[in-house]
């Protein structure tokens, strides 16, 4: 008798696509630019958020209300913004957070909104208001005067508006 391990290794890509009935809703944050209000090291900058794994993370100082901002590059319908608490530990840290979309970086709509802490690992969805657009998102906790800011993943799930 022979004796066969299987194992399999999921790995996210940033090309998943949601059906919605005939509209494809894609992850159009995948590989964006990211600015964060700050950064702790190299390791932990705004391109970690949209890279597409779940075991790393960024990681911004301590501040009152920090923030990550994702530049999509062009304009999009956003249907709901995901985000994923570190795995490792400190879900904690991600609590209170406003998600905003926007055509222009300092004029952004409030999408949604997280109250409490999330758990470590947590998955947080937010669903945008109908025919929410726009090229900016934007994440910030919003409580406190002391807070680290320290997702695993951010997703925005869309789609391209010509």
């Amino acid at each position: 008798m022979i004796l066969v391990l299987l194992t399999f290794v999921c790995v996210f890509h940033g090309n998943l696509v949601f059906s919605n009935s005939n509209d494809e809703l894609t992850n159009v944050a995948y590989s964006k630019s990211v600015r964060l209000s700050s950064f702790a090291s190299r390791w932990h900058n705004g391109f970690y958020a949209v890279n597409g794994m779940f075991s790393d993370y960024i990681h911004t100082l301590e501040e009152k209300s920090p923030w990550l901002k994702i530049d999509l590059g062009a304009r999009y319908q956003i249907h709901e913004i995901e985000v994923f608490a570190r795995s490792d530990c400190c879900g904690y840290q991600l609590h209170d957070v406003d998600f905003k979309v926007g055509m222009k970086i300092h004029k952004m709509h409030l999408c949604g909104h997280f109250t409490g802490d999330a758990s470590t690992g947590q998955r947080i969805v937010v669903f945008c208001p109908s025919n929410t657009t726009g090229r900016y998102v934007q994440l910030q906790i919003v409580a406190g005067n002391s807070n680290y800011l320290t997702p695993a993943e951010v997703l925005v799930w869309g789609k391209h508006v010509y």
